[in-house]
């Protein structure tokens, strides 16, 4: 099974390659990670997992790709889904955060969730691969609502591992929302923001740095995207797991 999965940026790439990494257990995977800033721009990024060779010749083989704008997770996949079939792959999946510049001009209340507006984003990019794409079936596409971050803050005591003052109550007391209880891609129109806030709480800083994030994934395990997938809370997620395939 040969996979690529097309993303928008560095924060999505590491959570998709650890997400990945803990779901197989390390075990009968490859990964490898790329950038592809412009369609004839494809570079090696990050390391791959095992290693280069036995990457390639897993079981179960990843490309990550980061692309490195929202708009363009859909226009790189389509320039490359027939080099891809080509080569062996068999699936390609998207995954583009909901919160964008074009999100923001359209949508009807300022710093609000228009609902509405997620599925009109979502119907336009499925016509849109149906309509252009060689091998629509093979294709899959998930939006973050509203940013991959609502992810994170569904994992609800990540922050505590981070530093320890950042619990789930002092957060609560200090920021008025419960993570335990709030379902974060329905509450949060820019879940990025909220995490700065919660950063400073402890007078740290939270800059989609790759340090960010790398430090948040590295602190989670296998039971706790199960335990995100189970709860009822970030549908979107649920979702991108499900294409996740073995």
């Amino acid at each position: 099974m040969k996979t690529a999965i097309f993303v928008e940026g560095q924060t999505e790439l590491v959570f998709v390659r650890e997400y990945i990494l803990k779901k197989f257990d390390y075990q009968n995977i490859g990964i490898e990670c790329y950038t592809l800033f412009t369609d004839s721009n494809f570079n090696t990024s990050e390391y791959p997992f095992p290693n280069k060779e036995e990457a390639v010749n897993a079981e179960n083989y990843f490309q990550v790709i980061n692309v490195g704008n929202d708009n363009a997770v859909i226009t790189r996949i389509l320039n490359r889904e027939k080099y891809l079939w080509n080569v062996g792959f068999s699936r390609i999946i998207g995954l583009r955060d909901m919160y964008s510049k074009s999100y923001r001009e359209t949508a009807k209340e300022v710093g609000k969730i228009d609902f509405d507006l997620n599925e009109e984003f979502k119907q336009t990019t499925k016509k849109q691969i149906a309509k252009k794409a060689e091998k629509p079936n093979q294709i899959d596409f998930t939006f973050a609502i509203m940013e991959a971050e609502s992810w994170i803050l569904g994992f609800h005591h990540c922050f505590e591992k981070i530093n320890p003052l950042l619990t789930v109550d002092y957060i609560n007391e200090h920021l008025g929302f419960n993570l335990e209880t709030i379902n974060p891609e329905t509450t949060f129109f820019h879940p990025a923001k909220i995490m700065e806030q919660i950063y400073e709480l402890a007078n740290e800083t939270y800059k989609k740095s790759k340090g960010n994030i790398e430090a948040i994934m590295v602190s989670l395990q296998k039971e706790d995207f199960e335990m995100l997938r189970n709860s009822n809370k970030c549908a979107s997620f649920e979702e991108f797991a499900s294409f996740v395939k073995k």
